[in-house]
């Protein structure tokens, strides 16, 4: 035993020893991981359900079901024990057009997986290039980037999303206002609009036709839009829900309504941009103050300067 201990003690170990030993471990983990996505883990339970799953039809999700068992897996490291933020996570998943119920699965473990290439980056500058100035910064900035990258990658996806949404609005009611006026019912002017808007506004048409399935299915046509307002976060079109449930529980004109609110939402959009407009002018100051002002001056007064500077030297 003593001699085993003796063994041990005569062992030094140095900096290039450690970062060796973190990189092997890093590897060793990256080939289990890899192994578990190609091999899969899952309970007899799971491998039942998919089995019935795939005879009835459903291949696609027999594809993907590894992947999704190795991300359930990694996703409870980093999700958070609050319930609360879990929520408003998935509630932005699915305004990003993520509905799947392991989204909120994959978004954690790809928040792992960048972390670690964050922390891994930062190591590498730690033990590559000790005499780097503001080493501690950088170390920093490279943990941080890796734990908000998501964060900040998963807002900007939803912005997009929305932007793609608010811009198909329009078109959507335009045409929903002619189909209606020209004796289709609601349900099918609905479907049409769906259908014309899959060219120039996909997403939005992909959308309303998840509307036009709910409402076939038996659900009613606010409570199918309100789903729609909460799936899409667009509140623009919350006015129109409130109008067509209110239209259908006194019996109104939902062509006549539709009308009035077009108007209304054009006259609002006309607003808006009226009040963007307003406010270059403010937003232009900065720019004139930095950089045209002073080649302006530069302009007019540098050989003006340099004249008299010359006349003065003589």
């Amino acid at each position: 035993m003593d001699a085993i201990l003796d063994l041990f003690s005569s062992f030094e170990i140095d900096e290039q020893t450690l970062f060796l030993g973190m990189i092997l471990v890093a590897t060793i983990l990256i080939v289990f991981s890899l192994a578990f996505i190609l091999i899969g883990v899952r309970s007899p339970l799971k491998d039942k359900l998919l089995e019935i799953r795939s005879e009835s039809g459903s291949q696609k999700l027999k594809k993907n079901r590894r992947l999704d068992n190795t991300l359930e897996s990694l996703a409870p490291i980093m999700a958070p024990k609050s319930s609360k933020e879990r929520e408003t996570v998935r509630h932005q998943l699915m305004h990003a057009g993520y509905h799947d119920a392991s989204a909120l699965s994959t978004y954690y473990a790809i928040k792992g997986v960048s972390l670690v290439i964050g922390l891994t980056i930062a190591g590498s500058l730690y033990f590559l290039v000790p005499d780097l100035s503001n080493l501690n910064l950088l170390m920093a900035v490279s943990v941080g980037a890796g734990l908000y990258a998501p964060n900040v990658g998963l807002n900007r996806m939803v912005k997009k999303r929305q932007s793609k949404l608010r811009g198909g609005v329009p078109d959507a009611l335009d045409l929903l206002v002619v189909c209606t006026e020209s004796g289709l019912g609601f349900n099918a002017a609905l479907r049409r609009v769906a259908d014309e808007l899959m060219i120039s506004h996909p997403e939005f048409a992909d959308e309303l036709d998840t509307v036009c399935a709910k409402i076939k299915a038996g659900i009613e046509m606010s409570d199918a839009f309100a789903d729609l307002v909460e799936r899409t976060g667009v509140t623009e079109i919350t006015g129109l829900v409130n109008m067509l449930a209110h239209a259908s529980r006194i019996g109104g004109s939902i062509s006549q309504t539709l009308r009035e609110y077009t108007e209304d939402f054009r006259d609002r959009r006309n607003q808006e941009v009226e009040e963007i407009a307003a406010k270059i002018p403010t937003k232009m100051i900065f720019p004139l103050l930095l950089f045209i002002w002073p080649c302006f001056f530069i302009v007019a007064i540098g050989p003006s300067l340099l004249a008299l500077s010359a006349s003065l030297g003589k």
